[in-house]
């Protein structure tokens, strides 16, 4: 059996069972980011902005998340929920 060498590579199976959508395509787009990253043939350049990519991805993944189950509400200067 063939050694899987790339993050990309490895990650397949689990892209080719999710459903077509939104996470998926957000799913993608952080295992190619960190495929970047991880892979010593690419130019530091553009495995630096891959990584900036990452950290924008989860930031974003971050703000977007506002369930109340996370602990995220705004709270007044009082301490009191507003």
């Amino acid at each position: 059996m063939a050694t899987q060498e790339t993050f990309l590579e490895r990650m397949q199976p689990v892209l080719d069972a999710m459903p077509e959508g939104p996470d998926k395509e957000k799913l993608l787009a952080l295992i190619e980011s960190q495929d970047t990253v991880e892979r010593p043939d690419v130019p530091p350049k553009d495995r630096a902005r891959a990584l900036r990519r990452l950290t924008q991805i989860d930031s974003t993944t971050n703000t977007n998340d506002r369930t109340p189950s996370h602990g995220r509400g705004r709270v007044s200067t009082q301490g009191r929920p507003a």
